[in-house]
């Protein structure tokens, strides 16, 4: 027999507080993984599009030999995409917290969503049109994945607590 006493049982969501996630908060949710999906597109974009960043490259810099530019090369499209499966997971983890009431998932969510709206910003540089088009996206969603958590329905359900 142990000495030490039961675990205490999880918190309960407060009185009146809704067990389901409202709308505004499923639907963020799932544009939350709908934005993690084109974070996919976007990696296989960065593959595919290899060759025309190797010619941006040159054409910006002729003096630069074969291999500084393969380097350059390979380089921002390890970078590109370790970026994209760091950014997948971490969405993919922030969007389970968020439908569990998590409320400092949501204030990730609401950080990395407003950085995702300020890159839109920037999504007209030198990129090729796959990628403009997955920037416009993705800045969209994020824009409304800000507003669906900001939501009265969506702060009722934070306010209660988190779910199992």
């Amino acid at each position: 027999m142990s000495n030490y006493a039961p675990m205490p049982p999880a918190p309960e969501p407060m009185p009146g507080a809704p067990a389901q996630a409202p709308s505004t908060v499923r639907n963020a949710v799932f544009l939350m993984y709908v934005r993690a999906g084109l974070g996919v597109l976007g990696i296989i974009v960065t593959l595919a599009t290899k060759s025309s960043l190797r010619n941006a490259i040159r054409d910006r810099h002729p003096e630069y030999d074969a291999d500084k530019l393969d380097r350059l090369v390979n380089n921002a499209v390890t970078a590109g995409v370790i970026i994209g499966i760091v950014f997948l997971v971490i969405y993919v983890v922030l969007a389970v917290q968020v439908a569990r009431g998590r409320n400092w998932a949501r204030i990730v969510t609401w950080i990395i969503s407003a950085l995702g709206v300020i890159g839109l910003l920037g999504v007209f540089s030198e990129s090729s049109g796959a990628s403009k088009i997955l920037g416009v996206l993705s800045g969209l969603l994020a824009v409304a994945i800000i507003v669906l958590l900001a939501m009265a329905p969506s702060n009722d359900y934070f306010a209660a607590g988190p779910r199992r």
